[in-house]
């Protein structure tokens, strides 16, 4: 624990030293991105050797507020979230030195770097800590650094909104925390977690601390309808920032729902099939309005609410596990879940840093604007590739193991009492197939065919630290996917956190049901390497076979246009057209068209469309402007004159007076 907490230190220690005037901008993002990056590489030392089934490692110090103790511990959970989020914070910091040297010396970082030192510290500080109250107060400051850095371009209109609506949906959620702990304490005498885990005077407060942990840790997660702040903050938020927030922050929901809920020794069915319709509803909503998106970091936005989805139904086939007492469906929906919170840091943080590559070099997030980016940058089109590949849960990466294991899950029904939760493997593929025509739409539109604006055409190729650190998780996508067996024995040991049964005895012995599924994982990953090698070396032949010939060239028939320019390409809104056609009267997106008219149109002809969201513009807003229009016509009780206020105080009198009678 000492090496953690020194980690720690070095972390923080370079967010407040980049205050100190005196230096330079270039020497402050230089002292800022070698601390944070120093300090992750030091913290996943004591993380690793829990992950390697090390011994645990714990801190207790005595604290002056009343039932508060400073107790800190890594165990195996705890570990599987801390190696995600060192992982990604390093790369987000080292990404970020070079994504905010445009701003260097024309405005201030110093706010930046302190509070994403913050947000880095805070954020390790809730998945270690051992305390209700210590847990809230690193809770609430990791929400409010979080708050800071949403807003650091605050003068622009849309990112002060994102900001307020973020800090709204937080305060919410913190609130029902507040609520939910504060039930367990009083039940179980102690606001320590060993005392309050397993205490029998907490059960008659299960169902209240239930539905209050999946309002407040939902809402940071995404859960539907609680996602409001999400895609919002995620683009106002500059790319590193979008990236640690997704990859790591909204995994701290789901870190909160498995903590909390292990106090519990028995868990009743209907947890599952709550977490699991939540689940269901989130991935499938999420990937909808996903799809009609056009602002590529607003449609990364809407898949982590999609993805969040899919490890919420792995959660809710957990609880229906334990609940059934079936242990295979507890292993293989708690496995998959906890695989995908890793797999979904690595690659949903690989895609951000991707968006933010090409916002860096074009200028703009639209992908309408953007096209034929593979030339001109190549390495940033290769991460964003295998990112999308990884999303679609597809083999041979990372996302097709855990989804794999939330599959095996619902088909383990069989054993159970009730096989509602095998209609979950239907919409499961459904959301792939939907995530399927997602990304190929945000690749295709953004690097292939031909530049749809100057700023696409003059983009450049990020520099090394941009592209290094969008290798170091691409890298990590594909060894996930390469090798599972070494990713699968330290989810094995999370879930002994959460599960109480014998893991190895599941399987007839040693190893555990879920590294017995790697040489089959790793069978399918190898075909699916092998099909991509097939495919490549006859590229390869069939280039070889025409190098050899006399290949006559001619132009194609182009409608009687001589010269074929961009706008004849498919656009992001043309080529989702028939997917999201099938869910129209669900989106109801708003079109702007302007057609073209006479028989030799002008190029002025338009068509652009915008999807609002299903709960904040559809329902929440509108409540909210009626409350405002409401509120102004009794503004005029509020004029400042004295002697009216005094009326209505007389008035008021007179009536307590009429009632007391």
């Amino acid at each position: 624990m000492t090496l953690f907490l020194l980690a720690l230190f070095v972390i923080f220690s370079g967010g407040i030293l980049t205050l100190v005037p005196g230096r330079g901008p270039r020497k402050e993002s230089v002292l800022h991105a070698g601390t944070i990056s120093a300090g992750c590489v030091l913290a996943l030392v004591p993380v690793m050797q829990v992950l390697l089934g090390g011994e645990l490692s714990s801190l207790r110090i005595p604290w002056a507020i009343p039932m508060g103790q400073i107790a800190l511990a890594i165990d195996p959970l705890s570990a599987v979230f801390l190696f995600l989020h060192f992982a990604v914070s390093g790369a987000s910091a080292v990404f970020g030195f070079s994504y905010f040297r445009h701003d260097e010396g024309k405005r201030s970082l110093k706010s930046l770097h302190l509070f994403f030192s913050v947000f880095v510290v805070f954020i390790a500080l809730v998945l270690t800590a051992q305390n209700g109250i210590l847990f809230l107060v690193a809770w609430e400051m990791m929400a409010m650094s979080a708050f800071f850095l949403v807003i650091f371009d605050g003068h622009v209109p849309q990112v002060r909104r994102a900001g307020f609506l973020y800090l709204a949906a937080t305060h919410m959620g913190t609130l029902c925390l507040f609520v939910a702990f504060v039930l367990l304490g009083m039940n179980a005498g102690s606001f320590d977690f060993d005392r309050i885990a397993g205490s029998p005077a907490i059960v008659p407060a299960g169902a209240a601390v239930f539905v209050l942990s999946v309002i407040g840790f939902g809402g940071k997660a995404g859960f539907m309808p609680l996602h409001i702040w999400l895609p919002e903050a995620h683009p106002a938020a500059p790319s590193p920032v979008s990236a640690l927030m997704s990859g790591v922050m909204i995994k701290t929901g789901i870190y909160g729902i498995l903590r909390i809920l292990s106090f519990f020794q028995i868990t009743p069915a209907w947890w599952g099939y709550t977490l699991g319709a939540v689940g269901l509803v989130s991935g499938c909503l999420g990937i909808i309005w996903a799809l009609a998106q056009s602002d590529f970091k607003r449609l990364l936005a809407y898949s982590s609410i999609e993805n969040i989805g899919i490890i919420t139904i792995g959660l809710g086939l957990g609880y229906l596990g334990l609940s059934f007492g079936n242990p295979m469906l507890i292993l293989f929906g708690f496995g998959g879940a906890l695989f995908h919170v890793i797999n979904h840091g690595l690659f949903k943080s690989l895609l951000f840093l991707g968006a933010g590559s090409v916002l860096h070099a074009t200028g703009n997030r639209d992908i309408d604007r953007q096209g034929g980016l593979l030339k001109r940058m190549p390495l940033t089109g290769l991460a964003i590739l295998l990112g999308s590949v990884a999303i679609c849960g597809l083999p041979p990466l990372n996302g097709f193991i855990s989804e794999w294991l939330i599959y095996l899950g619902a088909f383990h029904v069989i054993q159970g009492k009730d096989v509602t939760p095998l209609f979950g493997a239907p919409i499961l593929a459904l959301i792939g197939t939907l995530a399927v025509a997602c990304f190929t739409k945000a690749f295709g539109m953004q690097f292939l065919g031909s530049p749809r604006s100057r700023e696409a055409a003059d983009a450049k190729e990020s520099d090394v630290f941009m592209t290094g650190a969008m290798a170091v998780l691409g890298l990590g996508c594909c060894l996930i996917g390469f090798f599972p067996g070494a990713v699968l024995p330290a989810v094995e040991r999370a879930l002994s956190v959460l599960v109480p049964v014998s893991l190895g005895n599941l399987n007839g012995g040693s190893p555990g049901p879920l590294v017995a599924q790697a040489p089959v994982l790793l069978g399918i990953n190898q075909l699916a390497l092998g099909l991509a090698a097939a495919v490549f070396v006859l590229y390869l032949v069939r280039k070889a076979l025409i190098s050899r010939r006399t290949a006559a060239e001619s132009t194609t028939w182009g409608c009687g246009y001589a010269v074929v320019n961009s706008r004849m390409q498919y656009t992001s809104s043309s080529y989702a057209q028939f997917p999201v056609s099938l869910f129209q009267k669900l989106l109801r997106p708003l079109c702007a068209i302007s057609r073209p008219r006479g028989y030799f149109p002008e190029p002025q002809a338009r068509f652009a469309s915008r999807t609002p969201d299903l709960v904040w513009d559809r329902f929440l807003l509108p409540l909210i402007r009626r409350g405002q229009a409401w509120f102004l016509t009794v503004r005029g009780f509020q004029h400042g004159r004295v002697q009216l206020y005094l009326v209505y105080m007389f008035l008021f009198l007179v009536v307590l007076f009429l009632w007391k009678l």
